[in-house]
């Protein structure tokens, strides 16, 4: 047996380990600072060549390189922690309101105030089509969801839903269950990403072009991006001490947020006139391909019932209904099933009928398409037209809360999927403990790719990943029943996946974006499974590669033209410079593996933090 490092060699190792640490850790700032100061040049596809493509991969390689090796601390140096078990104890406090407002209001969200108007006035009454056609799919899913959700409880499986299924029916090595999280996970990344562009679109354009420079202004700003901070602080760190006023807030805030939306249609209505046959007869396009393709767009406005499967731990055991009209004089009563079963279905109707309601009351009432383009949130423009200031700022407090139920619920449930991969050992635990860290970034990089991108992205992934959960479905075939176990899961899989796929002719990009990343992040999953000194030496490799490509392939430099900034001018931000973060990463990426070496060499050294 090779005998243990001395104490001085561990000093050695533990001294080097935290340098190269500290730089790793700095070489991550600058970059970061670096992609997000130029990302519009730096993610520019325009013009394809070989230079092009060596920029952001030259990006990316040294974001990721440097955030392993600094997160890579613990491990080399052998220090052992134990494996987090997942925890969720029950505390069933949920009614069946509370859920269908969680359900209703991750459903309802911001998009739709882009969305919804565009899409009408672009497609005429194939929007409307479109949004009934993604309502009876989604009707559909849910029910998939349920017979599912009943089968694992029956079997006391402590299941949540999602890409759970799907690990549930092919273990946690499959391919189908690593793509259905991974696309969970950057889908509700860029609706994150989406929520706070169009936030931000509403607190430096809507709000000063209502205000302009004056006091109020400022101050109304600061009052709702505090209004939003406090919300995602209280949901993400205080979930579970705050549980019950949580959701008594979120149903409180889903009435106000419906009841102005339905006045808004009712308004809508009165103030038009009926415009609705001329887009009805006067489109020619192919109805067909047209409907496929638009309910794939429009399919982000559905999804969110998925949010309730989440909450399931939190649904109390029954609720009792009054029976107001008195007809006859009883009470309804819901168990647990059928308050999850009730909320996810009615979630898809109501949300359903607020969107489909809104869509021919744009089509009812024919608005300019150069008014409808030329704002950046059209529902302003409609409520503005139709009821004046009063009722575009009414619709911008049904905005507000829309973001706030749009956007918590995906950035958290972004960092949950995440943080799977880690509790089920695919991506290292060590990292994913800050999941909602790594999600956070991605969102600020996927927030360069432009509202239409992050659009598509998140209708290709979470179709992607829905078809492979109703898949995992007929799995349990036999069990579940020829109905439920085959021909249900697979029709919507079908649907699905139609919708999915015609996302290309709305942005062929997105495809093969999507193929990266889930290409990419399953070859990240493979070289973290090989050994660590394999692992570092294969890292030590690459930016040796990529540096001598840099230096006498790419010539980059000359293909991006640097803007002036505070940045710039501060940092010395340049490509030059990047060049040469890639030599000293790739010093230190050797370093790293000698050390790594050295550990592996002196066999298990006793932990010595």
């Amino acid at each position: 047996m090779t005998p243990l490092l001395g104490k001085r060699a561990i000093r050695q190792v533990f001294v080097g380990r935290l340098i190269i640490t500290i730089i790793a850790l700095l070489v991550f700032l600058y970059t970061l600072s670096f992609t997000i100061a130029y990302r519009s040049e730096i993610f520019n596809f325009n013009f394809v060549d070989i230079s092009q493509v060596l920029l952001p991969l030259t990006v990316l390689i040294l974001l990721f390189s440097s955030l392993y090796i600094f997160l890579s601390l613990p491990s080399s140096l052998k220090i052992r922690f134990k494996r987090p078990k997942i925890v969720g104890k029950p505390n069933p406090v949920y009614g069946f309101f509370i859920m269908l407002a969680i359900g209703v209001g991750s459903t309802l969200g911001s998009p739709l105030f882009i969305l919804i108007p565009e899409n009408a006035v672009q497609f005429g009454i194939i929007s409307t089509i479109s949004l009934i056609v993604a309502t009876i799919t989604s009707i559909l899913m849910s029910r998939v969801y349920f017979h599912m959700y009943e089968f694992h409880r029956s079997n006391n499986r402590d299941i949540v839903g999602g890409p759970a299924f799907v690990k549930e029916a092919y273990g946690t090595s499959s391919l189908r269950y690593f793509i259905s999280r991974i696309s969970m996970w950057v889908a509700n990344s860029a609706l994150s990403a989406y929520c706070v562009i169009i936030f931000f679109d509403l607190l430096f354009t809507v709000i000063p072009s209502l205000e302009g420079a004056s006091i109020v202004g400022k101050v109304i700003e600061y009052a709702i991006l505090s209004l939003f901070i406090i919300w995602f602080t209280i949901n993400a760190f205080f979930e579970s001490r705050y549980l019950k006023l949580i959701g008594r807030v979120q149903l409180i805030m889903l009435v106000i947020m419906a009841g102005i939306l339905i006045a808004e249609e009712v308004i809508i209505f009165h103030a038009g006139s009926v415009h609705i046959i001329h887009p009805l007869y006067s489109f020619t396009g192919n109805w067909f391909m047209d409907i496929l393709i638009d309910s794939g767009y429009l399919f982000i406005l559905f999804f969110g019932f998925q949010e309730i499967m989440a909450f399931q731990r939190n649904v109390s055991d029954k609720t009792i209904i009054k029976n107001f009209i008195k007809i006859p004089d009883r009470t309804i009563e819901l168990n647990k099933d059928k308050i999850i079963e009730w909320s996810m279905i009615f979630t898809v109707i109501i949300s359903a009928s607020i969107n489909i309601t809104y869509s021919l009351s744009v089509l009812y009432l024919h608005p300019s398409s150069i008014g409808i383009d030329s704002n950046s949130i059209p529902a302003f423009y409609i409520a503005d037209l139709t009821g004046g200031t009063i009722w575009t700022l009414l619709m911008i407090i049904a905005f507000i809360i829309a973001t706030l139920t749009t956007f918590v619920p995906a950035f958290l449930a972004a960092s949950r999927h995440l943080r799977s991969l880690g509790e089920d050992r695919i991506f290292p635990f060590s990292i994913t403990r800050f999941s909602w860290v790594f999600t956070l970034i991605f969102i600020v990089l996927l927030s360069a790719a432009g509202e239409e991108l992050l659009l598509s992205i998140t209708d290709f992934m979470v179709l992607m990943s829905l078809g492979l959960i109703m898949l995992s479905v007929t799995h349990y075939s036999k069990e579940l029943g020829r109905f439920k176990g085959k021909i249900l899961p697979t029709t919507v899989a079908i649907l699905t996946f139609l919708f999915g796929f015609f996302n290309y002719f709305i942005m062929p990009e997105v495809i093969l974006f999507a193929v990266l990343i889930m290409a990419g992040t399953y070859f990240i999953h493979n070289l973290i499974d090989i050994d660590p000194s394999a692992l570092k030496l294969f890292i030590a490799s690459l930016m040796s590669i990529l540096f001598l490509f840099d230096i006498f392939i790419g010539n980059v430099v000359k293909k991006i033209q640097l803007k002036e900034s505070l940045l710039k001018r501060s940092f010395g931000l340049s490509y030059s410079f990047l060049i040469l973060l890639i030599f000293i990463m790739m010093i230190v990426a050797i370093v790293d593996f000698i050390l790594e070496w050295r550990l592996t060499k002196g066999e298990k050294l006793t932990p010595i933090l």
